[in-house]
């Protein structure tokens, strides 16, 4: 049954059909009971009406003489009506005549349920000679039984023939639904079944019904199957020009000079083509190296994360360089660009960019040499005294001092000897500098004859004067500018200091220069450390 009622609409169709027909019917069928029993009802007690009237005078005259047969005659001549149970006459508080016939319990039918009929009847008899004057009451009882019983008989023909008449109509109903609707659709439905529609197959149209909804139905079915078989010729096309594109990418893939990879959002390699491996230097036929390029990248690994992060976050393309060691001699730059794909996986591109970085930096080392010392200018100054400050500000940065240096007597070998002699003393004092100065220390020529010193990580005094006294002996030696020719040249020297703390270039060298000038104006050829020590002076 329940395999019927979920697979079969002729069993569904023609359930709901006869379950609806028989519910109206049934509905329709109480209905016309209680109103059957209700007009019988109305019926009987008009009828019970019209008998007392008839027999009112008889009663009123019984009642005013007080005549007990009389007024049995009366309740005698109500009582053969059988829809009265019960009749007496009362005179005040006297019963003077009464009937009682015998009747079964009473049992309420169905219409009382809906209606409260009328069990008895009192009507009030006057005196023949003044209708003004009350003699006794007449009580009657209905006998609801022999009421019920009359009624029903009428009532049950006229349900029976309602029935009857809705189950014909259901019946009839159902054959035409079937014949019409729910055959013809199981019809299409038992053909659709075993249809081929991969085969271009269409469904036939059903006899009689081209033109109905059916019909439409199946032009509709038929028309879907054309476009079906459209779209999987169509799909095979795609499916051969796919798979020919997939070949051509993976051609250029594998083949490719730049590396592409896959990663997941934690930089792990999904996978990558053989130019991404050679750039890593990875071993040839090995599974995927998922960890590869964060190993390689050791020590950015934050960068690339935060890369990753913004790919996602921001559905951006991102780019940054990175530097790789491979090996003692294999130092590389690499860009790597990343993009989010989907279900967080990202794409990306790495290029070695060691060539343009190697100019980059051929650039910016040019940018700051000095060209005839070899030694930082102004401007490698300025980039390293920014990032001294930017370091003590942030509380990672060390102490140092500065010597700002100027050559005595240096403009007069230049005026004398000309400027290829000048030149030779300022690479000569050069060499100096280097040969005398740590390797982590920084040297810069600010133009001309001056120079500036930067000791970084020194906060002692006396090593910084030992540097100063070291470089104005060394300095003040002959200097050879041609085979028969010699010159001799000086230092001033100002000296300033900062700890590991915020602190101004400009005031920094500003303090130097002062002090420089005080050495200057006392003799030269000597050092000067500027007032940051009240103790110090003129040396």
């Amino acid at each position: 049954m329940r395999e019927l009622i979920r697979n079969s609409i002729v069993f569904r169709s023609a359930s709901a059909v006869l379950g609806v027909s028989f519910f109206i019917g049934i509905l329709f069928s109480v209905a016309s009971y209680i109103y059957f029993v209700d007009e019988e009802q109305d019926q009987t007690v008009n009828t019970v009406y019209d008998l007392l009237a008839s027999l009112e005078n008889t009663a009123s005259i019984a009642c005013y003489i007080n005549d007990q047969n009389l007024a049995n005659e009366v309740v005698n001549g109500l009582g053969r009506n059988a829809d009265i149970s019960q009749v007496s006459i009362n005179v005040k508080e006297t019963i003077l005549a009464k009937l009682v016939k015998p009747t079964p319990p009473h049992h309420p039918s169905i219409a009382t349920l809906f209606r409260k009929h009328i069990n008895h009847i009192d009507r009030d008899i006057s005196s023949p000679f003044n209708s003004s004057e009350k003699v006794c009451t007449v009580h009657m009882e209905i006998n609801q039984d022999a009421v019920f019983e009359h009624s029903t008989s009428k009532a049950r023909f006229v349900v029976a023939l309602l029935l009857f008449q809705t189950v014909l109509i259901a019946l009839v109903l159902v054959y035409i639904m079937y014949r019409m609707v729910t055959n013809p659709i199981k019809s299409i439905s038992d053909r659709l079944h075993t249809l081929l529609p991969q085969n271009g197959e269409l469904l036939p149209h059903p006899h009689r019904y081209t033109g109905d909804e059916l019909g439409q139905l199946v032009n509709d079915v038929n028309n879907i199957i054309s476009d079906l078989v459209s779209s999987l010729d169509e799909e095979r096309h795609l499916r051969v020009q796919h798979a020919l594109g997939e070949k051509k990418f993976q051609a250029i893939f594998d083949n490719a000079e730049t590396g592409i990879f896959q990663m997941n959002e934690h930089g792990e390699l999904i996978s990558y083509n053989q130019a991404l491996a050679r750039m890593l230097d990875l071993p040839t036929g090995q599974t995927i190296a998922s960890h590869a390029l964060l190993e390689r990248i050791s020590g950015q690994e934050l960068r690339l994360h935060l890369m990753i992060h913004s790919a996602i976050s921001e559905a951006q393309i991102l780019s940054e360089d990175f530097y790789i060691e491979l090996g003692q001699n294999k130092k590389k730059w690499l860009n790597i660009v990343v993009h989010a794909a989907e279900n967080g996986v990202l794409q990306g591109l790495i290029n070695d960019v060691t060539e343009r970085k190697q100019q980059e930096e051929k650039a910016h080392q040019l940018a700051v040499t000095d060209h005839l010392t070899g030694l930082n200018n102004r401007l490698g100054l300025d980039r390293e005294m920014a990032r001294l400050a930017k370091e003590n500000a942030n509380g990672t940065g060390c102490p140092f001092f500065l010597l700002l240096i100027d050559l005595d007597k240096f403009k007069t070998v230049n005026d004398t000897y000309g400027h290829s002699a000048g030149d030779i003393v300022l690479v000569h004092f050069a060499k100096i500098l280097l040969r005398t100065l740590r390797k982590t220390d920084f040297i810069a020529r600010l133009g001309g004859d001056e120079f500036v010193l930067l000791l970084r990580g020194l906060d002692d005094l006396s090593k910084a004067e030992e540097i100063a006294r070291k470089i104005i002996s060394q300095a003040s030696r002959r200097i050879d500018i041609s085979p028969d020719t010699q010159v001799q040249i000086g230092t001033s020297i100002g000296i300033s200091y900062t700890p590991a703390s915020v602190f101004s270039p400009e005031d920094l060298l500003a303090q130097a220069d002062a002090a420089m000038y005080e050495v200057k104006q006392h003799g030269r050829n000597a050092y000067q450390v500027a007032p940051y020590f009240p103790d110090d002076s003129a040396r």
